[in-house]
Parts: C-alpha cells; sequence; structure tokens
C-alpha cells in the first residue's frame, strides 16, 4: 500500500501565534513526525489564521492526494479517507495534542475527533438570529 501523505499547517495569526504559543508548536510537530519516521510524507506549513482565534493554537491535518486524485484506503471502516482524503481543523494544541494528532491522524489514519471543538467554543457564544434585539 502507497503511503499516505499529509500537510500539518499551523495558526500564526496574532492571537494563535503571539498570544497562544503556537510557534513553539512547529518543533514539537516536527519531533512528532520524525519519531514516527514519517517525515518523508508529512510536510508542516503556517497558515496566518483559521478564523477561530478563540479556539486556537489552531492546527489543520489535510490528507495529499496521489495525482489520480484517488485516496488510498486506510486499515478499516473508521479510517477510510473521503472523496478528499482526511481533513481535520483541530484546536487548543499544546504539545500533547500535538503528538496525538501525529499519532492518530498521520500515522494511524484516524481523525482525533475528541480534539475538535465545535465552531462558538473556547469562549465565543453563537446567538441564534432569533433571539437578538433589535435596535431602536
Amino acid at each position: 500500500m502507497p503511503d499516505r501523505k499529509f500537510r500539518i499547517v499551523i495558526c500564526r495569526g496574532p492571537d494563535c501565534g503571539d498570544r497562544r504559543g503556537s510557534e513553539a508548536l512547529g518543533a514539537v510537530f516536527q519531533k512528532a513526525v520524525d519519531d514516527h519516521g514519517v517525515a518523508a510524507t508529512t510536510e508542516i506549513a503556517w497558515q496566518s489564521c483559521f478564523g477561530r482565534c478563540t479556539q486556537g493554537p489552531n492546527v489543520l491535518v489535510r490528507e495529499l492526494l496521489p495525482p489520480d486524485g484517488k485516496p488510498t484506503l486506510g486499515t478499516g471502516f473508521a479510517t477510510l479517507p473521503g472523496p478528499r482524503g482526511t481533513t481535520a481543523l483541530y484546536n487548543a494544541i499544546d504539545e500533547s495534542r500535538a503528538r496525538v494528532i501525529v499519532t492518530e491522524h498521520v500515522v494511524n489514519g484516524r481523525v482525533a475527533r475528541e480534539l475538535i471543538d465545535p465552531p462558538g467554543a473556547g469562549g465565543f457564544r453563537l446567538v441564534p438570529v432569533a433571539s437578538r434585539k433589535s435596535e431602536p
């Protein structure tokens, strides 16, 4: 079975990078990738902002599809990539969560759903339109 390839994209926006320490995550991800022997199939990149600042640092992991556009199969039903491969935006990433992401998502091909918060979590609250007061 051909190796699956991934891109790990770390947010470096002003909230994540400057205030929440995402700058140090690059070295943590690189070490985890090296330790698992997947450096040849995993890229690490930076993004200025994912728009989920209250939930940061945020990290996007995306499977890179082969030139034919068809994802390779995982080891079972729970790890099968979708039509575009496995992709997840992980939130509140620290050193221990970074290692889990590499182990689970990159090495085992399983999205670590327990590390994903729904939009609006982490201090930002969505208000339904019907409950908003009209301004005079």
